[in-house]
């Protein structure tokens, strides 16, 4: 594929993982406005982020496969399509319960959006463009942390939570037009190998299985938090809703500017050291951030710089996955998006428990656990070797 090839194909994956985040993040500044119109707590109606990863758990297992096997796109205009639909029915559900099928609906169309997202990009990028191709591509979605969080905020409290999430849904119908004009169809990269051959390719390496032990715990660090954020200014320094969601956007800003630099630094100087350092640190610095007490524009600013940290694990990880079972691509990073899925099932549930009960402090010295554990597993497990299907076929 030449470079403007790429770069096309690039903007249009970046659209895509737009919509997707923005369709995960969009409840977030909603939850205290849902929790008042159906009478229960916060941490109840987090929830509803809680059903949309759930469906990740299992889906992705499925479709990992069978991507390697007929290819990436199907899944790409497929899963943008269910998500935005489901998404338009949460928004007009009279109950709570119809609320939390919906989100599951949309959880299964966005389940199988990611893993082949970046088993695109690394079928198109050797390893060490790898991560700058990716970070493009988080950079892109990022942007929904940016400005999807504040305009969700901002749109619910000038209207009505049903309508900022409404609006996200249509979005993803959007994309998944996009997709289907824009896209190539490419062949699948394993077609002969069967379901069973692909996952026992991976759990018969130990640094796969390694990486996917630390994705699942530097994932439950960040949508444990993720998920409460906008409600940890609300509660902590008395904001509305849209001025929480807008001092919110702090995390977009330092996701959008950590991959950047991240991707570029993990392909010049090795992903596993951008992986592990960034996650330990920014698991620190959220420590200090729900437990020292500081003002609201020092904690911002505070947030801003662990969000940039963290941001630069993203697009490393990614990369890392991704060269972990070449043979098997979009059967491991699927592995990954489904422990993903289950990390915010278990964030959003067990952080809830923590909000209602003792509080934000005790998330943060929760979320420093998971991200300790997930720098110590890729320190002593997880490999990384600089190498590509094309150069495995010369060995």
């Amino acid at each position: 594929m030449n470079p403007a090839a790429r770069r096309t194909l690039l903007l249009v994956l970046g659209f895509l993982a737009f919509a997707a985040v923005y369709n995960g993040l969009v409840m977030s500044p909603v939850l205290e406005q849902m929790a008042r119109e159906f009478g229960i707590t916060t941490g109840t109606a987090g929830l509803v982020v809680a059903a949309y990863g759930a469906p990740g758990i299992a889906v992705a297992l499925i479709a990992g496969p069978y991507s390697d096997r007929i290819g990436r796109k199907p899944f790409l205009v497929v899963g943008p399509l269910i998500m935005g639909i489901s998404t338009i029915a949460a928004a007009i559900a009279p109950t709570f319960a119809l609320i939390v099928s919906a989100r599951i609906a949309s959880g299964i169309g966005s389940s199988v959006l990611f893993p082949n997202i970046n088993a695109t990009i690394a079928d198109t990028f050797p390893f060490r463009e790898r991560g700058r191709a990716i970070g493009a591509v988080i950079g892109m979605n990022t942007m929904a942390s940016v400005v999807g969080v504040p305009i969700a905020g901002i749109v619910a409290e000038a209207t009505s939570w049903r309508i900022s999430v409404a609006i996200v849904g249509v979005l993803a119908i959007i994309a998944a037009a996009v997709l289907f004009a824009r896209m190539p169809n490419q062949q699948g990269t394993n077609r002969e190998s069967k379901v069973r051959a692909l996952y026992a390719l991976i759990l018969g390496d130990r640094s796969a299985v390694a990486a996917i032990g630390s994705s699942f715990l530097g994932a439950l660090f960040w949508f444990t938090w993720a998920t409460y954020l906008v409600v940890y200014f609300q509660q902590t320094f008395a904001l509305s809703e849209g001025l929480a969601s807008t001092v919110a956007l702090t995390q977009g800003l330092g996701v959008l500017i950590g991959s950047q630099i991240g991707g570029r630094l993990g392909d010049r100087v090795g992903h596993s050291r951008i992986v592990a350092g960034s996650v330990l640190l920014s698991g620190f610095l959220l420590f200090v951030q729900t437990n020292v007490g500081l003002p609201l524009v020092a904690t911002a600013a505070l947030n801003l710089v662990l969000s940039t940290v963290i941001g630069a694990r993203f697009a490393t990880n990614q990369a890392l996955m991704s060269e972990q079972v070449p043979e098997a691509r979009g059967t491991m990073l699927a592995l990954s998006a489904s422990v993903a899925g289950l990390a915010i099932v278990v964030g959003a549930t067990v952080g809830g428990l923590i909000v209602d009960g003792a509080g934000f402090w005790l998330l943060g010295a929760f979320c420093f656990a998971c991200a300790a554990l997930s720098a110590l597993v890729v320190v002593l497990f997880v490999r990384e070797e600089p190498f590509d299907l094309e150069v495995q076929a010369l060995r």
